[in-house]
């Protein structure tokens, strides 16, 4: 009996290692090809005017590339071409309580259009909205928590837009 379990967990063992030779974790499915990429500057178009969004976003979607790729930036003849605006930033109450009628939380929503193009595989680029949402307490006030609230979305609607260009989602 015991054999036989130190059998199957050398054959699962086997597996698993044979497995990491043709799969890559980073999920990363780029033409090797690709080499180079331009990611403009991201206005903020929304009726709210924050005053860092739109250079926060930036600056964190062009770090998600540099970090995770091996993708150099330029503006000269880039194989990848990412840009966009952020198109809504706009709050929501939610979580009403019926005997009051009014919002123990607020919604901040922030979307993000985005234009991608893919010069070495014309068939891949696109054009999406891409959005998230963050919950917060009523009792707080927008421009207190807006800066930590934006950079949560930010994050999340950056892993959005890297997926589907790195990972092909």
């Amino acid at each position: 009996m015991i054999l036989k379990n130190k059998i199957i967990l050398l054959i699962i063992g086997f597996f698993f290692i044979s497995l990491s030779g043709c799969y890559s974790f980073t999920g990363i499915s780029l033409n090797p090809d690709i080499k180079t990429i331009e990611i403009k500057s991201f206005p903020n178009y929304s009726a709210y005017q924050s005053p860092n969004l739109s250079v926060d976003f930036t600056t964190a979607l062009q770090s998600r590339f540099n970090q995770r790729t091996r993708l150099v930036e330029t503006n000269i003849d880039p194989d990848l071409i990412l840009e966009g605006e952020i198109t809504n930033f706009f709050i929501t109450p939610v979580n009403i309580q019926s005997n009051s009628d009014e919002a123990t939380q607020n919604r901040l929503t922030i979307s993000v259009s985005v234009r991608y193009e893919n010069k070495k595989q014309p068939d891949k680029s696109f054009e999406k909205t891409f959005s998230d949402y963050e919950d917060y307490s009523s009792k707080e006030l927008l421009i207190n928590v807006q800066d930590d609230l934006a950079q949560k979305i930010n994050q999340r609607i950056i892993d959005q837009i890297f997926l589907a260009i790195v990972a092909d989602w």
